[in-house]
């Protein structure tokens, strides 16, 4: 039977979204006898759809891997996110983005695992945040 890793990318800015989202649906398949798992990705432009999936205990199964921008708009940060992702799943995991580094300095109230800073590596380097967790999970 194969497992599902849902993926959310949750990120304000359309261009952004959609450069992170096509990096992480590359990421490299695990191939190993006995290791069966699909990817379902989830992309939200919008703090409030994602918040709104969240609360519907849409992403509750353990296998869930969030990277979400830091500022979303509408009074609402990643750290909110994050949180409210973190009550309903205590064993997803979160990597915050965001442009500053100093976002990651100052912000103790937020519950990620992982900090990127959004430069010309952050895709990379989140697919490779994707790719180290599914190892991590299945093999």
């Amino acid at each position: 039977m194969k497992k599902t890793i849902n993926v959310l990318v949750v990120e304000d800015n359309e261009y952004y979204n959609k450069l992170l989202f096509n990096a992480l649906q590359q990421s490299t398949h695990f191939i190993r006898k006995g290791v069966e798992y699909r990817l379902v990705l989830h992309s939200f432009i919008s703090s409030a759809e994602c918040i709104r999936k969240i609360k519907s205990a849409e992403f509750i199964d353990d296998n869930v891997i969030a990277f979400v921008d830091y500022y979303m708009g509408n009074g609402i940060t990643g750290s909110h996110i994050i949180n409210l992702l973190k009550r309903q799943n205590v064993n997803a995991q979160a990597v915050l983005l965001s442009q500053s580094m100093n976002i990651a300095v100052k912000n103790t109230l937020s519950n990620h695992d992982f900090f990127v800073v959004k430069d010309t590596f952050a895709p990379a380097l989140c697919r490779l945040y994707l790719d180290q967790y599914i190892e991590n999970k299945f093999l």
